[in-house]
C-alpha cells in the first residue's frame, strides 16, 4: 500500500470566467455555488484537507474572504498559472498529492472522490494520476482527478507555456508510459454521458437551482439520488444539453 502522509481536496476557483463571470459565488437557492461545493466536499471520508486555490488578483478577495467566513483555508496563487498555483498549495499543506475539483462543479460527488483516494493509496504500482473525468466516467460536473506532488513538480519544471500549465493533467494523462494513470468508471447504474452538471452558462445555473430546490437546499444528496430526480424530469437536462460536448476520451 502506498505510503503518502496527506491527500487534500483542492478547489480551483476565480471569479474572471469568460463565459459567465463571478459564477464562484453565484446564488444557489440561497447560498453561494462555491460554498455548496465545499460542504459536499467536507462529506469526503477519506481526504486529509480542503483548501481553496484561487488567483493572486484584487478581483479574488471576495473569494478568499467568503471562504474565511465559511471556514474553508484558502491559498492565493498566480492567475495564469494553474500549476504553479496548485504545486504551492500542495508545498504549503504538507500534501503527497491532491484532488483537484473545479469550482464550478457544485455536485462533485464525495464518494466518487474517496474512491479514487483508496485507488490512489492501494495500488502497488503508485499511479501518478486517478481519475473518473472520462467517457465512462462519471456524469460531466460531478467527477474530479487526483495529482500526485511528484506529477506536479515535474510539470512545473518541464511545462513552459500558459495552455500546457493550465491543461498539466492532459500533459500527464497522454504520457502513459511515464506515468501510471489510473481510470476509474462510474457504476452503470449511474452512466449518464448526457447529463451536464457543470456551471458555464445560465442554463446551467437554471439546472442547480432546480436540483438543489428538489432536495430542499441540502448539499449531503447523494448522486443517486440526483439521477433518479433527472431521470423523472427529462426536460431538465434537456436545459443546457446542448452547450456541452461529451468528454473527448
Amino acid at each position: 500500500m502506498r505510503s503518502v502522509e496527506r491527500i487534500g481536496i483542492v478547489v480551483q476557483a476565480r471569479l474572471g470566467s469568460s463565459r459567465l463571470p463571478g459564477k464562484a459565488l453565484i446564488d444557489v437557492e440561497g447560498k453561494p455555488l462555491l460554498r455548496r461545493l465545499c460542504e459536499r466536499m467536507r462529506l469526503s471520508k477519506r481526504a486529509d484537507d480542503l483548501v481553496v486555490a484561487t488567483s493572486n488578483q484584487p478581483q479574488d478577495q471576495a473569494i478568499e474572504d467568503a471562504c474565511r467566513a465559511w471556514g474553508v483555508p484558502v491559498w492565493r496563487g498566480p492567475e495564469k498559472d494553474l500549476t504553479a498555483r496548485l504545486l504551492g498549495v500542495a508545498r504549503k499543506r504538507g500534501l503527497g498529492a491532491l484532488v483537484r475539483v473545479t469550482g464550478d462543479n457544485p455536485l462533485t460527488d464525495p464518494e466518487g472522490i474517496d474512491e479514487m483516494i483508496n485507488a490512489f493509496r492501494e495500488d502497488r504500482a503508485e499511479p501518478e494520476i486517478v481519475h473518473n473525468v472520462h467517457r465512462n466516467g462519471y456524469p460531466h460536473g460531478t467527477g474530479a482527478e487526483i495529482a500526485s506532488r511528484s506529477l506536479l513538480e515535474i510539470c512545473d519544471r518541464e511545462l513552459e507555456s500558459e495552455d500546457e500549465r493550465e491543461g498539466f493533467m492532459t500533459f500527464g494523462r497522454q504520457q502513459a508510459k511515464r506515468f501510471k494513470c489510473i481510470k476509474i468508471d462510474v457504476p452503470c447504474r449511474l452512466f449518464r454521458p448526457d447529463y451536464f452538471l457543470t456551471v458555464d452558462y445560465p442554463e446551467d445555473v437554471t439546472l442547480q437551482k432546480e436540483i438543489f430546490a428538489r432536495f430542499g437546499g441540502r448539499d449531503d444528496m447523494k448522486l443517486e439520488e440526483i439521477v433518479a430526480f433527472l431521470d423523472a424530469n427529462p426536460e431538465l437536462p434537456r436545459l443546457n444539453s446542448h452547450l456541452h460536448r461529451q468528454f473527448s476520451e
